[in-house]
């Protein structure tokens, strides 16, 4: 029996160390997992809170875009850009100065307006103008061709431009073709990509040096929208193939070329100073191809020379104004000197040659019209030795350069003694040779 307890007493205590190590162990395992939860807990948290701080974060930078977008909306703004060397403004608006220049700038705001009426928040958009030209070189142009009054209130009108909107200019870009084009470039590209720019109004589409330029905007719709072409008086060729809406501005720039050549002088005493001259009977008319109807312009009396002696301000000869000959009268002229032969200047011009047959040139075929003036204007592009001290009413050659500003040949050019004339007409020389 008492073996039998001692056995039983044994097994219980066995059991109970089993029980006590299972115990243990459950407990070791409940801190251990207890321990990690809190760990976990503690990551979870930090989680949380790091998720709490990033939302918060990003609905801060939320709010802030969203309140810069409101503010594009409401200060968005449209960039013209125009070439001023190509877009002319009107000859009253440039005649009037000051004035004119502003009417010039209203003008233009209101036909801007009006064309983005269609845009999206438009009405809230400003309105910046920039227009860049070569001022001196309109100036000399407006020189060379008589235009004497815009000559005098261009830069009046430039200042009233610039001064009648607080957001329009009018620059002056320097001397130079590339200039104007450089800095209109520049400005597209730096502005094409603001998110304040909501429209771009470009006055380029006259010369087709820009369209390697708009060519990268071409294929993406966005940009498309975002630029629009002002019409000018002759829209270059590759233009053709943009896909950018061109919009057409009245009553305020040019509709007409300005013209290449001075306009002629009138003389107040032109019948008196022909009835001084000895009187020949007229050449006989020839007979020859028909050709286009002369040019109203063109100087008709026959012989051509002696004519008046026109001196500018400064008392400097000055060659008369002759007109404009066709390209096809040019032709035939060319025709009558192809084979070598040389025209008589005397002959032709002077209708004074005494030579006779032992005249080294020509005197057929008997030039009248265009034709007369184009061997006239040939004969002056040898100079005169005299050039501008010249007085002799029956000189033929030429006394200023016939490329007037534009000649480029500087020191080469036979007239380059007298490239700084002015080449408009004051008066007439009172004595001559």
């Amino acid at each position: 029996m008492d073996g039998n307890m001692s056995s039983s007493l044994i097994d219980r205590l066995e059991a109970f160390k089993r029980s006590d190590e299972e115990r243990q162990n459950f407990i070791e395992a409940l801190i251990e997992s207890n321990t990690r939860l809190e760990n976990e807990l503690k990551v979870a948290n930090s989680d949380h809170l790091d998720q709490l701080n990033s939302r918060r974060l990003w609905q801060e930078k939320a709010q802030s875009y969203e309140n810069k977008l409101n503010e594009t909306t409401t200060n968005g703004f449209l960039l013209c850009l125009i070439d001023g060397d190509g877009y002319l403004f009107e000859d009253s608006l440039i005649n009037q100065g000051a004035a004119g220049g502003g009417e010039a700038a209203n003008r233009l705001l209101n036909n801007i307006k009006r064309s983005i009426q269609q845009h999206e928040g438009a009405i809230h958009w400003k309105i910046i103008v920039r227009v860049y030209a070569n001022i001196e070189g309109l100036l000399k142009k407006f020189t060379y061709i008589g235009f004497t009054e815009e000559e005098k209130a261009l830069r009046q009108f430039v200042a009233g431009f610039t001064q009648s909107q607080p957001l329009f200019d009018f620059v002056d870009a320097g001397q130079g073709k590339e200039r104007a084009d450089h800095k209109i470039r520049e400005q597209l590209n730096l502005f094409i990509n603001n998110i304040q720019c909501k429209h771009m109004m470009l006055g380029v589409a006259h010369d087709n040096g820009y369209v390697p330029t708009l060519d990268s905007y071409k294929n993406n719709p966005g940009k498309v929208s975002q630029i629009s072409l002002l019409k000018p008086l002759h829209l270059g060729r590759e233009f053709y193939g943009l896909p950018f809406e061109v919009v057409q501005f009245d009553s305020i720039f040019r509709t007409a070329e300005l013209p290449n050549d001075r306009p002629p002088y009138k003389l107040q005493n032109r019948s008196a100073y022909a009835s001084k001259q000895p009187q020949q009977p007229p050449p006989p008319i020839s007979p020859r191809k028909a050709q286009p109807a002369l040019n109203n312009h063109l100087i008709t009396r026959n012989p051509i020379y002696p004519g008046p002696v026109l001196l500018n301000k400064d008392d400097e000869r000055v060659d008369e104004y002759l007109g404009t000959p066709s390209e096809f009268a040019e032709e035939l002229l060319k025709s009558y000197t192809s084979n070598g032969n040389k025209l008589c200047n005397i002959h032709h011009l002077l209708q004074r040659c005494n030579a006779g047959p032992r005249c080294p040139y020509s005197h057929e075929p008997t030039l009248e019209g265009e034709e007369l003036i184009a061997f006239a204007l040939r004969a002056r592009l040898t100079a005169c030795h005299a050039r501008s001290e010249c007085r002799n009413s029956m000189c033929v050659l030429g006394h200023v350069c016939p490329r007037g500003f534009h000649c480029t040949r500087k020191n080469t050019c036979y007239f380059y003694k007298v490239h700084h004339v002015d080449p408009r007409v004051d008066h007439e020389a009172l004595e001559t040779e």
